[in-house]
């Protein structure tokens, strides 16, 4: 008799463990899900693969409303204005588009290819630079384009080809900042 007693106890201290711990990890799940984070977004290995490049860029770079504000009491010329808009959205589409296809086929590292613009503004890349997908996630700011006129693009860097001439040097933050100019420059 005092041994069902005993076997009925444990048994309902296991079954209130385990209602115990479903409630503590659904809580956990729910409340990541309020806050808009997805279980797959922070679980670490898939974090960078699943946040897509123009989410990343929009939070970074300036809004089109931003720029067009801006320019409107910077640059008088409408035709101008326009035209550096356009520029601008072409090049954040055309960055954006690079990343996705290289999400796509597995590119975990890219590289910035400078125009001649860029070679004097952005000191922050040296030649031999690499940047990683993770680190992409993490500070879209690295992506081009960097100011109205900037004329560097993103171009996977593929481990197995070297045709580019440049070694793997990762690019790395000064005082936990990247050197990265102000858009409201032109070229």
């Amino acid at each position: 008799m005092v041994i069902a007693i005993v076997a009925a106890i444990l048994l309902v201290v296991i079954i209130l463990a385990c209602i115990g711990a479903y409630i503590v990890v659904h809580s956990s799940n729910e409340e990541k899900e309020k806050q808009g984070i997805s279980k797959i977004a922070v679980s670490g290995k898939y974090a960078a693969a699943m946040l897509p490049a123009a989410d990343l860029l929009a939070k970074k770079k300036p809004s089109k409303k931003e720029i067009e504000e801006w320019l409107t009491s910077n640059c008088p010329n409408e035709k101008q204005r326009n035209e550096l808009i356009k520029n601008w959205q072409d090049a954040v589409n055309k960055t954006i588009k690079t990343i996705n296809e290289g999400d796509s086929n597995g590119v975990t590292t890219y590289r910035i290819e400078f125009g001649p613009k860029d070679k004097k503004v952005c000191p922050f890349l040296h030649q031999d630079h690499f940047i990683t997908r993770e680190q992409i996630n993490r500070n879209a700011e690295l992506l081009p384009p960097y100011y109205f006129g900037s004329d560097s693009i993103v171009v996977p860097k593929l481990p197995w080809d070297n045709s580019d001439g440049t070694g793997w040097k990762s690019v790395l933050p000064k005082d936990g900042q990247y050197e990265v100019p102000d858009w409201r420059q032109m070229a």
